[in-house]
């Protein structure tokens, strides 16, 4: 099932008050977690009906574990 893709006004509508989202929200949107650098412009694309690729997730550096 294709996830739901939302307006700029509805992500716009959907910031929590400490100005993010919940990892849930974006989930609903098809977001992963952590949400990558350009998810809304993606999102955006979306909406408009244009070909986008699926937002890579990010893998933390492996020298950030030691």
């Amino acid at each position: 099932m294709p996830n739901y893709v939302p307006s700029p006004d509805e992500v716009a509508a959907a910031i929590t008050p400490k100005g993010g989202w919940t990892k849930k929200q974006l989930a609903e949107w098809g977001v992963p977690w952590p949400a990558p650098p350009g998810w809304r412009k993606h999102l955006e694309a979306k909406w408009k009906g244009e070909d986008v690729a699926p937002l890579a997730r990010q893998e933390p550096d492996q020298d950030a574990l030691f």
